[in-house]
């Protein structure tokens, strides 16, 4: 799979961040990811188990890709009401939404450090009473953007606590 992809978003529509982990759909990728499986598989395996195993490979690669577009998660940061919240979706429908914090704090948001298959990837924590888990990061240069997007774009309006 492509190291480089992107896999969040950030946006902001008014007043409202928000941080997507939705993965778009590219039809044009899977046909070349599948294509590419097809052809490698019958020469290295022979036509009868080339065939057999570039169809499972096709159906779960597929599948995959499906669900991770189909399935996402989305953080909205208020400017104006200060509500950080997390909405998980199905199809852009709300399934559930779940109010992280009422008064954003950008100093609240840590970093961990994790370390899966030989890389150093970053757990994007928003710490309250409890750890609110919101996005793992594949890279520094990642975990550097979004804390320089919310050191520099978001900032909440102080009449808010007043």
């Amino acid at each position: 799979m492509n190291e480089s992809e992107n896999y969040f978003r950030i946006s902001k529509n008014g007043h409202v961040h928000t941080l997507s982990d939705r993965i778009p759909l590219k039809w044009k990728e899977l046909i070349i990811w599948t294509s590419a499986s097809f052809i490698f598989l019958i020469i290295v395996f022979g036509w009868l188990v080339g065939i057999f195993i570039a169809t499972l490979t096709l159906i779960g690669y597929t599948l995959y890709r499906f669900a991770s577009w189909i399935y996402y998660s989305e953080v909205k940061i208020d400017e104006k009401s200060g509500k950080i919240t997390r909405l998980k979706k199905i199809f852009d429908q709300t399934q559930k939404t779940e109010l992280i914090d009422d008064k954003f704090d950008p100093n609240r948001f840590e970093f961990t450090e994790l370390n899966r298959s030989g890389k150093t990837k970053f757990l994007m924590n928003y710490r309250t009473y409890k750890n609110n888990e919101l996005l793992i990061l594949k890279n520094q240069a990642d975990k550097e953007l979004i804390e320089k997007y919310i050191a520099e774009k978001i900032t909440v309006y102080n009449t808010v606590y007043n």
